[in-house]
């Protein structure tokens, strides 16, 4: 039987701390948790329990259950979220910036099909300013639309919208991305290898739409990502716009300096 997100873990165990040993009540507690979450007893986006919850059950203090807390968000397992009960970790969304602009095409689709993505929308669509000009196309040309949402576990964790010019797959369309990746189809079945590409990373205020689809609140925080893949010939053929849920974002750059 699935639980819901809402509903908040227990830990009922009768022999979680050791009180008579050696090891740190907090490493005890830590380790616990751990399991749960490495077993898939406790799943992705599932609410633990409450510091005053574990205190009375465990009867160990404040302190405690908050350096096991740290112990487990170090280690990417939970997350503390602002205002509201910390919950069970899905794989962080880890963005690299590389030390150049260059990232291979084997790696964008290994790191778009991932986790599970649900399809939005695959629709024909006139491209709008912002589209034609990442694209270097006219407004109102045609590009195919494909919205996806990205889930860690149960959890919508990202919204991807990428627009691809009509003209170079036109047959694009028909295709059934429930089963496949965007980026990795476009090489195979297109001949669509990613050259280059210009990105741009920025924090926004998720929309009515955005939060709504992500099972956030308006105005939390989102990382955009604004990607534009180019041919070896110089030609832009991918535009995706992607927002990332706070939370379950890291941006990490590995920065090289000249000698």
């Amino acid at each position: 039987m699935q639980r819901t997100k809402e509903k908040a873990l227990i830990l009922d165990e009768k022999d979680i701390i050791r009180h008579n040993s050696p090891i740190p009540y907090y490493y005890q507690l830590a380790r616990h948790i751990e399991q749960k979450i490495k077993s898939k007893q406790w799943l992705p986006g599932e609410i633990l329990p409450s510091e005053q919850e574990i205190c009375q059950g465990l009867k160990i203090s404040r302190t405690v259950v908050r350096q096991a807390m740290n112990y487990l968000v170090d280690a990417e397992l939970v997350l503390k979220q602002n205002g509201k009960r910390s919950c069970v970790a899905g794989p962080a969304l880890l963005k690299k910036a590389a030390p150049t602009l260059y990232k291979s095409s084997a790696d964008l689709c290994a790191q778009e099909e991932a986790p599970p993505l649900k399809v939005l929308e695959l629709a024909i669509v006139a491209a709008s300013a912002p589209v034609a000009e990442a694209l270097n196309m006219t407004e109102g040309e045609q590009v195919i639309k494909v919205e996806r949402l990205r889930f860690l576990g149960e959890v919508p964790a990202s919204l991807l919208i990428s627009y691809i010019p009509e003209y170079l797959c036109p047959n694009l369309i028909h295709e059934d991305f429930s089963r496949q990746s965007l980026c990795a189809l476009l090489t195979r079945k297109y001949q669509l290898v990613r050259a280059e590409s210009l990105r741009t990373v920025e924090i926004l205020e998720a929309t009515q739409p955005q939060a709504r689809l992500l099972g956030i609140d308006i105005g939390s925080p989102l990382l955009a990502l604004r990607d534009i893949g180019i041919l070896k010939n110089g030609v832009p053929f991918n535009y995706q716009v992607a927002f990332y849920r706070g939370e379950y974002s890291k941006l990490e750059m590995h920065l090289l300096y000249p000698r």
